[in-house]
């Protein structure tokens, strides 16, 4: 059976006036103050039965038709934006805080399911019996309809947290851990139901593969699956350039998890989301590839899966007492009896009373996997078709309301201190220039360079998981094994994931450092002594990569290290207050925390710019040049602050000499170990050149220097 060009016209306004109606309400939601989600699934009712099937049935007729292969391509459509929306959310997740919220996680889900499970059994024992197919017996249908009661919609709400920012939230993390629980057992009661349904026995058989299967899946993601996906990302990173390139591998092992659960007769989303929580450990995927997966995820085929959700709300046919009534009990039932259950399992773990009724109020969303439910209900033959739409109404309904209980919850529940420090850490890092390298390049040639470029990596680092690349460069036909360099880390290093490469191209060394530097590191690390005057200021190979690096790089004065390695006491850090000064602070500030080293900002006045002969200005000039050293060096005290390193500051004014000169002779007198500054390119033909202080500095320091340059132009 072949698409014929009238079923991909349709398929194609279909999907242009969805992402219009979705991103537009979604829009308007959005400068309403509401979640995004609420106005993507208004698009969809909008174009639904609703609305444009009540005054134009003819169009919608047209547009949407029932049957045929139409229906099929907007399921697949959404089904992959699920998958995609779930995979985005495992990104996100974080397994330290997840950690330490399971047990809270599995009360909840727990009551989660059993307090809604009954409240829906003993509604369906109420209701009226024509909304059930098989009138005489309703064990079945009570049955049902207690299932897609106690089932959340684990999409709905992983929107509604990124739409409301809560998605690194406790109440976020914790909402996400028990909803993905809850999701997956309300998944197995369905394959109960539905094969009680259709066979008339329990088909334990089927359900103890679904459960067990899962489970060994879920062991397989945080053990070998996750060595596999690591080293599929590695391999694709090292081969292919771009971040198009990595957003591939994403996609692909995303796929890939969809496809395992899918085969276990279990959601494709849940597989999905086990493989995004594994991406979220491996350093290789980008911020950029997060980035992209997240534009074309939210801006695309998550607003297309909402909008298919609403599309299939038909008020009108629920216009009568008898329905409506049933309408509002179910709704009210649903609401009732997820959020007393999740709010009674949290208060059994001892989250606090306000929490507890957010994690209700967020659990509550059931969304378009309770229109799957239903839509299993009416094929199998359960439910009757003004059922049918009732509990589709209800998914819509309480997947609107969700957003404005979590908000009204949330601003009664008072923040943990804790969780607000940590809130405000992340704040700092996501502004943070050093928390973004997570790739390092570190071009080696004797292991007493590799042992001082190995601790300044690891200290760099911090709590992080960093990769960091040791890269040989060997002469052409030379077979020899490659010398084993001392990289290993300690035990307290152990966030620093080191590997070695070996190129051998014939191109020249800076050549090979440069080819392998567009593979796409954050940072180059490297090595050099300062060259004689008018033969370049590190030598020729060093700065030819310079001149051309696409990437951050930290230049060490090597010679200068002590033979054993790293061991600083004292970080002086000239400062102007530029940007490029506030980022080589966050390299001193890195460096102290992890050597207990003080760390002082200095900053020097030169009088000679401000002096001009017979100006009767010039104190004037001189005082604000000082208070704005103060303000400079204030800036990097702020940082220490922020990540519990004391910063102390000086501001001097040139008497004779420059500025170079002056940073020198405040080093030899104070003692420092290390002199760290930033570094602009400066025209000087086609030599490398940052300027007279740098160059001053770095020929007649007695201690190492080390000098950070942003990426080449």
């Amino acid at each position: 059976m072949s698409l014929s060009s009238v079923d991909l016209l349709r398929f194609l306004l279909e999907f242009m006036l969805l992402l219009v109606c979705a991103r537009g309400l979604g829009e308007l939601a959005r400068r309403l103050n509401q979640p995004q989600v609420i106005g993507e699934l208004l698009g969809g009712i909008v174009l639904g039965p609703s609305l444009l099937g009540a005054f134009a049935p003819g169009v919608f007729a047209a547009l949407f038709p029932a049957r045929g292969v139409q229906p099929l391509l907007l399921q697949l459509l959404a089904q992959f934006g699920v998958i995609l929306l779930l995979l985005l959310s495992g990104m996100e997740v974080d397994l330290d805080l997840v950690r330490r919220r399971v047990r809270p996680a599995l009360w909840v889900a727990s009551a989660g399911v059993v307090v809604p499970f009954l409240f829906g059994y003993g509604l369906a024992e109420i209701l009226p019996a024509t909304l059930a197919v098989h009138a005489q017996n309703r064990t079945v249908f009570d049955l049902f309809l207690a299932t897609a009661m106690s089932i959340s919609a684990i999409p709905v709400i992983v929107k509604i947290l990124l739409d409301m920012d809560l998605m690194r939230r406790d109440v976020g993390q914790l909402t996400l851990a028990a909803g993905v629980i809850n999701d997956a057992t309300g998944w197995f009661l369905l394959a109960l139901v539905a094969g009680i349904a259709t066979a008339r026995t329990l088909p334990l058989g089927s359900v103890a593969i679904s459960v067990f299967g899962t489970i060994a899946f879920g062991v397989f993601c945080f053990t070998i699956g996750y060595r596999l996906i690591r080293a599929l990302v590695n391999w694709v990173d090292d081969h292919f350039s771009g971040n198009s390139a990595t957003l591939t591998s994403v996609l692909v092992v995303g796929l890939g998890g969809a496809v395992a659960t899918q085969a276990l007769h279990v959601e494709p989303f849940l597989g999905a989301f086990l493989v995004g929580v594994q991406l979220s450990r491996i350093p290789r995927v980008s911020r950029a590839s997060r980035q992209q997966l997240e534009a074309m995820t939210l801006g695309v085929f998550a607003p297309i899966f909402f909008a298919t959700a609403g599309l299939k709300v038909n008020l009108p046919a629920l216009a009568s007492p008898v329905l409506l009534f049933s309408l509002l009990a179910v709704i009210l039932v649903a609401c009732l009896g997820k959020f007393a259950g999740t709010y009674w399992g949290a208060r059994l773990a001892g989250v606090s009373p306000w929490i507890s009724a957010a994690l209700g109020s967020g659990m509550n969303a059931r969304g378009a996997v309770e229109i799957i439910v239903a839509t299993t209900g009416l094929e199998l033959g359960v439910l009757s078709v003004p059922m049918y739409s009732i509990i589709v109404a209800m998914a819509v309904v309480t997947s609107v309301l969700a957003p404005f209980l979590l908000r009204y919850t949330l601003r009664h529940a008072p923040t943990d201190p804790e969780e607000r420090q940590r809130l405000e850490r992340e704040e700092r890092e996501a502004r943070s220039f050093l928390h973004g390298l997570q790739r390092m390049l570190v071009p080696v040639r004797d292991g007493r360079y590799a042992l001082v470029a190995g601790e300044v990596v690891a200290h760099l680092a911090g709590t992080r998981v960093v990769e960091a690349v040791a890269l040989h460069i060997r002469a052409p036909g030379d077979v020899g094994p490659v010398p084993v360099l001392p990289l290993v880390p300690r035990e307290d290093d152990a966030q620093v994931e080191w590997r070695q490469r070996v190129v051998s191209s014939g191109d020249g060394i800076a050549a090979d450092i440069l080819t392998e530097v567009s593979r796409g590191y954050d940072l180059l690390v490297l090595g050099a002594a300062v060259g004689r005057p008018g033969a370049g200021l590190f030598g020729d190979v060093v700065d030819m990569v310079l001149q051309h690096t696409p990437c951050t790089t930290l230049v060490l004065q090597a010679a200068r290290w002590r033979q054993e390695g790293v061991r600083l006491r004292r970080i002086l850090l000239p400062t102007a207050g530029t940007r490029g000064d506030l980022r080589v602070a966050e390299f001193a500030l890195a460096l102290a925390r992890g050597t207990s080293a003080e760390v002082l900002a200095l900053h020097v006045v030169d009088p000679l710019p401000l002096t001009e002969p017979l100006d009767s200005r010039v104190f004037a000039a001189l005082q604000l040049a000082g208070e704005h050293g103060w303000q400079a060096t204030a800036a990097v005290r702020r940082l220490g602050e922020g990540i519990g390193v004391a910063v102390r500051r000086d501001v001097r004014t040139l008497t004779k000499g420059a500025v170079g000169d002056e940073i020198v002779k405040y080093a030899g007198e104070q003692g420092y170990d290390l002199i760290l500054m930033h570094a602009e390119r400066r025209a000087a033909g086609s030599e490398f050149y940052c300027g007279r202080t740098v160059e001053q500095v770095l020929r007649t320091a007695r201690c190492p220097v080390a000098v950070l340059l942003d990426p080449a132009e």
